[in-house]
């Protein structure tokens, strides 16, 4: 094999393995603040409440008012880290190709799991069926 193919071989095989750090990474923060809401991002009902969400009303006692505003800062956080991920996947797809991307995600996925989050917290799961349809059947994509 020539070298220069060997030499791409690795830069493509370090980008995947770049990419992958990068999803796991964002996506423990994302199951973190889930954690932190309440929230479970494998329910479609949890996600449209992120992405749709509005600032909390003003109050008046100031612990409360710190507490509403920390609470507010989570779910404008998570919100964004959301649509960076969904951004993230799609350039993925873009990038990697179809089978290389699940890979990448379903890894980001395990990933999370032997670090001892619930696995559906983050969402990721619910992001991979409908991207790449479910892995038991042959759904068509649906995003």
């Amino acid at each position: 094999m020539p070298a220069h193919f060997d030499l791409a071989l690795d830069q493509h095989t370090n980008e995947a393995l770049r990419r992958e750090s990068t999803v796991t990474d964002l996506t423990m923060r994302i199951a973190r603040l889930a954690i932190a809401l309440g929230l479970k991002l494998d329910q479609e009902e949890d996600v449209h409440r992120v992405l749709r969400h509005t600032d909390a009303p003003a109050v008046r006692d100031a612990h409360t008012h710190a507490v509403v505003h920390l609470r507010a800062r989570a779910w404008t956080e998570l919100r964004g880290l959301l649509v960076l991920r969904y951004e993230l996947e799609r350039h993925l797809i873009e990038d990697m190709g179809l089978h290389l991307s699940r890979r990448i995600l379903e890894d980001a996925e395990l990933h999370l799991t032997i670090a001892g989050f619930h696995p559906g917290i983050d969402g990721l799961h619910l992001d991979i069926h409908h991207l790449f349809g479910d892995p038991s059947g042959s759904d068509a994509p649906q995003r």
